[in-house]
């Protein structure tokens, strides 16, 4: 199978992608796009509609449309899986990549910080998965549900002490979802980036020498760019990776070997 983006290994076929007007999960959308797929566009309720992606996929001749919802409450879930089936008939394809950071001290987190970071990342992949497979199994697709984790599931940071127990908890849930939804031929697999130049990383990443520092720790020497996570989003909700399920691929530059 082609890891070009630009290829139409998706033809045919229908996402949802959450967190999608910027960062990894516009590169991820606009990669599927490309690659055939209807996309449904997610953008958090204060973020502007990403109107210049719908225009930039219609261009391509792709399909796309973008919906309003906060991931977190899982009231609005429905917003996104209606806007799938209204637009483009199915899904196939689902896409966690919604997140936020909530950076602070373990010292001085507080029960709201803990609260909108864990339902932000992890409660509501739970249950939009959750619905998103129940549509699956009704319709008799099987589907790929793909989470973006990071390495902080497993290493430690300093001031993101509940980020990192969210994504710690977003590994668990694949792995589990991927072993009650085999028998329905769903996959479940994640991707996990390391340090990449992202908003939710803009104050690091935009310091010239901050980011060069970064990059020099880094293995091969640069920190990631969000288009670097697409061939392997692509390649896990491509039909010809139908025996992979709770699995993990790393897209971080080595960062993981430090």
């Amino acid at each position: 199978m082609s890891h070009d983006p630009s290829s139409h290994s998706l033809h045919g076929l229908s996402a949802i992608v959450t967190g999608a007007s910027r960062g990894i999960g516009r590169a991820i959308a606009l990669a599927y796009a490309r690659a055939g797929a209807a996309v449904v566009i997610n953008h958090a309720p204060d973020q502007a509609s990403p109107q210049d992606m719908i225009e930039l996929i219609s261009a391509q001749g792709g399909r796309a449309v973008a919906v309003r919802a906060d991931v977190g409450l899982p009231a609005e879930h429905a917003l996104l899986v209606d806007a799938a089936l209204t637009h483009f008939g199915r899904i196939d394809i689902l896409v966690n990549n919604a997140a936020v950071k909530g950076k602070a001290p373990f010292l001085d987190v507080t029960e709201a910080t803990w609260d909108e970071v864990q339902r932000v990342n992890l409660k509501g992949p739970y249950f939009l998965a959750q619905r998103v497979a129940r549509q699956m199994i009704a319709a008799g697709i099987h589907g790929r549900i793909i989470n973006v984790t990071s390495n902080h599931e497993s290493r430690p940071l300093n001031s993101a002490s509940v980020y990192s127990i969210s994504k710690c908890g977003l590994h668990m849930l694949t792995l589990t979802l991927a072993r009650e939804l085999a028998e329905h031929r769903i996959t479940v697999n994640s991707l996990i980036p390391g340090s990449y130049a992202t908003p939710m990383n803009l104050a690091a990443m935009t310091d010239p020498v901050r980011r060069a520092a970064a990059g020099a720790k880094i293995p091969l020497g640069r920190i990631g760019e969000p288009e670097d996570l697409t061939a392997a989003a692509i390649f896990l909700a491509n039909p010809q990776s139908d025996y992979i399920t709770g699995s993990s691929i790393r897209v971080d530059g080595g960062v993981n070997l430090l």
